[in-house]
């Protein structure tokens, strides 16, 4: 019975992945579809494109807690070690649950499987298990955005940096997780910067060929 329980936390995490939030934020307080706009995608950064900072900072905080939202449900609220220790190695569920939210958030249900390209929600789900790390990742984002002012390289550089914390984790002794949870952990971060990287292919091109657009804020737009 406890495997249906966590199955059905999983699709409670895609299915909370898949509510839109640039899109729901963009019809209700702009009256926009943002899918016809900028990258025409329903990601934090066609958000601010579109909308505007203000709303674009909420859509990235309502992208990231979907990533989080079930983990932390399972380890505040319900606290049901049998909910995310599973198996006699101990390996503690919370990866999972987030990526199944980032894959809802890439591919919604609502929305005719087409979202986002997973930063945001994977950087709640990191934030939920290692919330340092969300911050040093961010950080890094920030850095390189303000360098560059080119969202796709900013997103992939702190998803690289994410995920060579989590090759580096799995060889040290860490207090709250275990080593196979750490083996696990990295598995869900590497498919989940592959995810990233695919989703950015056409930015990268873009960027190889010198047409990436560099990022302009809504406001600051010429008419």
């Amino acid at each position: 019975m406890t495997y249906v329980w966590i199955a059905l936390l999983m699709v409670l995490s895609y299915f909370l992945g898949s509510i839109p939030s640039g899109l729901i934020i963009g019809k209700v307080f702009k009256g926009i579809d943002i899918r016809q706009y900028g990258s025409k995608n329903t990601g934090a950064t066609n958000a601010v494109r579109v909308l505007g900072f203000r709303y674009g900072v909420f859509a990235f905080i309502f992208d990231a807690l979907k990533g989080a939202l079930v983990i932390m449900l399972v380890a505040l609220v319900i606290k049901d070690p049998s909910l995310y220790l599973v198996s006699s190695f101990q390996i503690n569920l919370a990866s999972i649950y987030g990526a199944a939210a980032v894959l809802g958030h890439v591919w919604p249900i609502y929305i005719n499987f087409k979202g986002g390209k997973a930063v945001a929600t994977s950087a709640g789900m990191i934030f939920a298990i290692e919330p340092w790390v969300a911050v040093a990742v961010i950080i890094i984002f920030f850095v390189i955005f303000f360098i560059t002012r080119y969202v796709s390289l900013s997103s992939t550089i702190a998803a690289s940096s994410a995920l060579l914390y989590f090759v580096a984790r799995v060889f040290i002794p860490h207090p709250m997780f275990n080593q196979a949870t750490r083996i696990m952990d990295l598995a869900v971060v590497c498919f989940l910067a592959t995810i990233i990287f695919v989703r950015h292919k056409a930015n990268y091109r873009r960027l190889k060929m010198g047409t990436e657009l560099k990022f302009v804020p809504k406001s600051k737009k010429t008419t």
